[in-house]
């Protein structure tokens, strides 16, 4: 019996041997310090700290986690002085859960990256990245505070701590900075384009350019235009002026455009320029300096206007669009501005808005000062006619009308196009001027007016100092030229025989299309057929040439072309 019993234990134990390996896994717990980086997102009002990204290096069950399980902690410092302290204090976390990519808003029941979120609307909580117009440096800590985090592959961990690894702000980060003549600037360029692309250039509000980031990260009036969605409808670039104020500082801002132009990079007939409050009367001083340079404008609360009926009659047919909200402090002042002035506009529009609400999340109905009509105008406001502002500054261009060109020729003979083209240009203080133009057309291929070409065909050119292209529509005629045929053939050096068996098809031909009771194309194309057939068979005894066969080829299949077309 003992015996009996030992034969069947040692398997058993054998076996449990076995798995202690895959047992000892299941209870596993590591000690580690896990990555992290901050996403920033810019919203409407301003920059902020909307979550903490971990990377935990395997698969994390999401179950395993809780809100509960983290306290983070923020200390902001200006980026142009690192001893100066905005905030330093706790964050408030919203949520926690896993995530299968390296970013917020992306949730998911395991994945190997931790997302620990905050709110996306906060007033001094830390979350903010500039405060009284500087821009801060944001160092985060995170004290975990729960049990072992639990992974797919059956193992745990209690992290030993947590290192700070980086910031990524999608938008902002594609943003670069830059110096001309003492000017800071900072810029956008969509790298996808091939071509010069339209220009939005932004001057910001008084008390948001003590340093050269913050311009760009108080509101989004700079950065806007280059969200993804905005860049998929309307490809273009962002120049931000810090600081630009006087006329002297709108040449150098007018420098900067003219390398961009030069560079290939910005479309000179579509450059906008927009700003709010300073930033408006930035727009103003932009206007007052390069009266004809820009297509369209937008300034918002502005801070000034026109000094005088010249500045206004300077842009009387320019595109300008003001805004002002009912509750603002230069309400007075910018109706006065409009009021004066206006009447010598002939295309000015000043919308005035009850309040400066934004309906969309994250703020979900909140009412702004009185003074902030950007945040709707270039975030959510639709003009019953205009559409949003956007819409409206991307369909501006100072070239208005390129005029319609359309050319005939015969087949198997080039196109002759015009040297030039009339373009309508908008001049700010005369309005729409007829011009001509300089054109250089793209090579024509051959066969597109060849006997066997599409019969109609476009053709591009480039318009002296514009983007935009004319387009050339060519109509080819294919001719009947059965007498051209009958006169060539009469005048072969050939037996009467090969001349008359050639000159008799072409009559059949001649005698069905003649018929004017019944239609007898089909037949008429077919005497076209046996005659190039006839012709080819003559080649090879040298009864005709090469040359000989296949000019007489050509007009037999234009004549058909010019039956069946």
């Amino acid at each position: 019996m003992l015996k009996k019993i030992l034969v069947v234990s040692f398997p058993v134990c054998f076996m449990v041997l076995l798995n202690l390996p895959s047992v000892f896994a299941a209870e596993e717990t590591t000690e580690t310090i896990l990555p992290f980086i901050l996403k920033n997102e810019n919203f409407a009002f301003h920059e902020r700290t909307d979550a903490l990204v971990i990377d935990a290096g395997k698969e994390v069950d999401g179950s395993s986690l809780a809100i509960s399980d983290f306290d983070v902690h923020v200390i902001t410092t200006r980026k142009v002085d690192p001893n100066y302290v905005g905030y330093e204090g706790p964050r408030e976390v919203i949520d926690v859960y896993t995530s299968d990519v390296n970013d917020s808003g992306y949730p998911s029941d395991t994945g190997r990256y931790i997302i620990v979120d905050f709110p996306d609307v906060g007033w001094d909580d830390g979350g903010a990245t500039i405060e009284d117009g500087y821009t801060f440096d944001s160092e985060y800590t995170i004290t975990y505070k729960g049990d072992e985090m639990a992974f797919v592959n059956g193992s745990s961990m209690v992290p030993e701590g947590f290192t700070q690894n980086g910031v990524v702000s999608p938008v902002l980060d594609k943003y670069q900075y830059a110096n001309y003549d003492g000017l800071d600037y900072s810029y956008f360029y969509n790298e996808d384009a091939d071509e010069p692309l339209p220009l939005v250039v932004f001057f910001h509000g008084g008390g948001q350019g003590n340093d050269i980031y913050t311009p760009i990260r108080f509101s989004n009036g700079g950065t806007v235009w280059a969200n993804p969605e905005n860049q998929a409808e309307y490809p273009s670039h962002v120049l931000a002026p810090r600081n630009a104020t006087t006329p002297e500082n709108m040449h150098k801002v007018k420098g900067i455009i003219d390398d961009m132009i030069a560079e290939g990079k910005v479309d000179p007939n579509r450059v906008y320029i927009t700003g709010f409050s300073m930033g408006g009367g930035s727009t103003w001083t932009f206007l007052k300096t390069f009266p004809d340079f820009a297509a369209a404008a937008a300034p918002l609360c502005p801070a000034s206007g026109p000094d005088d009926v010249e500045d206004a009659r300077a842009v009387a047919y320019l595109p300008i669009w003001s805004f002002v909200d009912e509750g603002d402090f230069l309400y007075d002042a910018v109706v006065e501005i409009d009021r004066t002035y206006g009447p010598y506009m002939n295309d000015s529009l000043l919308t005035i808005l009850p309040e400066n609400r934004l309906d969309e999340p994250p703020y979900n109905g909140h009412v702004f000062d009185g003074h902030a009509v950007w945040l709707p105008v270039y975030n959510e406001y639709v003009h019953p006619e205009r559409g949003m502002l956007i819409d409206w500054l991307f369909s501006k261009s100072k070239i208005r009308y390129i005029s319609v060109v359309e050319v005939n020729t015969v087949s198997g003979v080039a196109p002759t196009l015009p040297e030039t083209v009339s373009v309508n240009v908008n001049y700010s203080s005369t309005g729409v001027v007829s011009e001509e133009r300089a054109v250089i057309w793209e090579e024509i291929d051959p066969l597109n007016y060849g006997y066997d070409g599409p019969g109609v065909f476009e053709v591009e050119g480039v318009i002296e100092g514009s983007v935009e292209k004319v387009i050339a529509t060519v109509t080819v005629e294919y001719r009947n030229r059965i007498a051209d045929l009958k006169e060539t053939v009469a005048g072969l050096d050939i037996v009467h025989g090969n001349k008359n068996a050639l000159m008799v098809k072409l009559n059949k031909a001649e005698d069905f299309l003649s018929d004017t009771r019944h239609d007898k194309s089909a037949q008429a194309v077919k005497q076209f057929n046996a005659f190039i057939l006839q012709v080819n068979n003559f080649v090879k005894p040298g009864k005709l040439t090469e040359e000989q066969a296949i000019e007489m080829i050509k007009a037999a299949e234009e004549s058909i072309r010019n039956i069946t077309d």
